[in-house]
């Protein structure tokens, strides 16, 4: 009997360390975040190479039923490819990479509210956004709980909130970001009675912005600890990982598809609690972008776009420094309507080299598909505005640009400027905003991107 109880102690107890060890599951993570289109180039990393890194990661984890693919938003628009596809590119990009969910980022929207919603329809992967609103509905799901190798993921997702502060007119008509904080409010509760192993916050947002209420990650960690773990975005910032707000596990990955982050976690399936979180940041510069094939749709627009990127537009005898390419792109401002007397711009640092002036410069220039828009201002309003201007701690200065051939002494004068510069530019032209939204100042928008603006007014000079 007695040596009976000593063969059944080893049995029982390897029984019992079984029986915890079931109780846990592990899972992947791979987080991406601010691809912008990004197709691999002599001097960046790109799709390529990130699609090859992803789908080996993922393989490593055992395959989509173990391993959670997120990206955190800006994939639609950043590259040539990605503006002549209107976006499509990244749509591609996610699908062929089966992603599960996705969180759109500010520029996401630069090709307007009704292209996204397309885009919305078009993708396979989750489109997650607690904070969006167009016509005040819901524009994507808020959270939603993905099953990985036995255990319950609850992923809510945020985009940027504020969206109004980089985007205005026609294009922008319609949706609203929301509060990050009372978006949270609204929906822990039933993400609490999910009983989740695991919750996460994937936020179109980067640690940085401390200083600001509803932009602070630290500050939304400590608010709600429920939240396992927080991916950001948006500053184009590496955060292998590190913990916010006390109890929270943080990651940003890298921009342009230069790295993405591989978390690792251990969560308790019947306790539903997450035990442990380790993340490592991942460069794709160690994979051949010819271990993973695109379809051909997908490589079509790659090849069209490239096809077109030398494209000659103009040719400049001698090399123009940025002051006097600022000339030039006031010039496009002031001849884009019959009637404008002014024009303003937020200078940009970019020379122009002698010789031929390709599409692929222009892009360069003007990365972004902000229209050129016209508002009524008096001098006193322009004042306002420059002094607000003035007193900026980063390094944008704006500029007024008189018409010599459309002088106006008294009352107010049509000034052409960008729908960023409406829109506020990130916050830093809260009174230019405040005009726009005026009835008295007729804001309008052209529809014309500043890119066609300057190609045209280029074109017309030959």
């Amino acid at each position: 009997m007695i040596n009976l109880l000593f063969l059944l102690i080893p049995i029982l107890f390897f029984s019992a360390v079984s029986g915890f060890a079931g109780e846990l599951k592990k899972i992947t993570i791979l987080e991406t975040s601010d691809i912008h289109s990004q197709v691999d180039s002599d001097s960046k990393p790109g799709i390529r190479r990130l699609a090859a890194a992803l789908d080996s990661e993922r393989k490593k984890a055992g395959g989509g039923g173990s391993c959670l693919i997120i990206d955190c938003g800006d994939i639609l628009q950043g590259s040539r490819q990605g503006s002549l596809s209107n976006g499509g590119l990244g749509v591609k990009f996610l699908n062929e990479l089966k992603y599960d969910a996705w969180v759109p980022g500010n520029h996401d929207f630069d090709f307007g509210s009704e292209r996204l919603l397309n885009i919305f329809r078009e993708t396979g992967a989750v489109d997650i956004a607690a904070n969006l609103y167009f016509d005040n509905k819901r524009m994507t799901l808020p959270w939603k709980v993905f099953v990985k190798n036995g255990a319950r993921i609850a992923v809510i997702g945020m985009t940027a909130p504020n969206l109004d502060k980089w985007h205005w007119g026609d294009k922008a008509r319609g949706y609203f970001s929301g509060s990050i904080s009372e978006a949270l409010d609204e929906i822990m509760p039933a993400v609490m009675a999910a009983k989740s192993d695991m919750i996460v916050l994937a936020v179109h947002q980067g640690s940085f912005q401390g200083d600001k209420n509803d932009f602070s990650i630290s500050r939304i960690a400590s608010q709600y600890p429920q939240i396992d773990l927080i991916l950001g975005a948006h500053t184009h910032q590496e955060v292998p990982g590190e913990t916010v707000g006390g109890s929270s596990w943080y990651v940003q990955s890298g921009s342009y598809g230069s790295s993405f982050v591989r978390i690792e976690a251990e969560v308790d399936v019947e306790k539903h609690k997450t035990m442990k979180i380790e993340s490592k940041m991942i460069s794709v510069l160690g994979y051949s972008p010819d271990l993973f094939r695109f379809s051909d749709e997908l490589q079509d627009i790659v090849s069209s776009a490239a096809k077109s990127a030398g494209d000659e537009i103009a040719f400049f005898k001698d090399e123009l420094a940025p002051d006097e390419v600022n000339r030039l792109i006031s010039r496009a401002f002031l001849n884009s309507a019959a009637n404008v007397s002014s024009a303003m711009l937020i200078l940009q640092n970019y020379g122009i080299r002698h010789g031929k002036f390709s599409e692929d410069a222009l892009f360069r220039i003007f990365p972004f598909e902000d229209t050129v828009c016209l508002i009524e201002l008096d001098d006193n309003g322009i004042k306002i505005i420059i002094d607000e201007a003035s007193k900026l701690k980063d390094d944008v200065k704006v500029v007024f640009f008189k018409n010599e051939k459309n002088m106006v002494k008294t009352g107010r004068r049509t000034v052409a400027t960008s729908s960023y510069c409406l829109a506020g530019a990130g916050g830093r032209l809260k009174t230019l905003a405040n005009f726009a939204k005026n009835p008295d100042c007729r804001a309008t928008d052209t529809g014309i991107t500043l890119r066609d603006a300057f190609r045209k007014y280029l074109c017309a000079q030959k």
